[in-house]
């Protein structure tokens, strides 16, 4: 089923849904993030997922497997990801994006109500105008021997701690 945003969002506003998110793909190219990310958010209860128009790996059989097909229990909404990330916030959608270092940690932040988590690419992160337009910068505590996560790590990460903060 093919659904903009803003119908997502209206649909979301009329249901009076208390908790709500959406996992934003900034420019991720690799199938395998982009299908273990779906499934993570299928998994946690996410509303929707936004994939960017330019340098974002396809939806394709690669995803499909690698999601366990569940592709088609989330809304994947294709459009340009900072006009999302201004869309949300006129929904009053608070926009996290998770960094690699730096901003709070992921166990200080408040992921109730309605959130929207962004995923940067796997070499370069979230990309700079991208980073501006959100609202809070979350890091995951790590050791310092290592640099990052995996794209999919990360926000799989992310939204079980939101579902974990949701339940109590």
């Amino acid at each position: 089923m093919k659904i903009t945003l803003k119908e997502l969002l209206k649909k979301i506003e009329k249901d009076k849904k208390e908790h709500s998110c959406v996992v934003i793909l900034d420019e991720l190219t690799d199938v395998h993030n982009v299908g273990a990310i779906i499934r993570s958010s299928v998994a946690a209860g996410a509303d929707a997922i936004v994939v960017g128009k330019h340098n974002q790996a396809p939806i394709n059989e690669t995803v499909m497997r690698t999601s366990a097909n569940t592709v088609g229990m989330i809304p994947i909404i294709e459009m340009n990801v900072n006009d999302a990330i201004r869309t949300l916030k006129d929904y009053k959608y608070w926009v996290h994006g998770l960094f690699m270092q730096g901003g709070s940690t992921l166990w200080s932040s408040d992921l109730t109500g309605k959130v929207a988590i962004v995923v940067g690419s796997e070499g370069e992160g979230i990309n700079d105008l991208t980073k501006k337009l959100c609202d809070f910068s979350l890091s995951i505590p790590m050791d310092k021997k290592v640099e990052s996560l995996n794209a999919s790590v990360s926000a799989a990460i992310a939204l079980y701690e939101r579902l974990r903060q949701i339940s109590k």
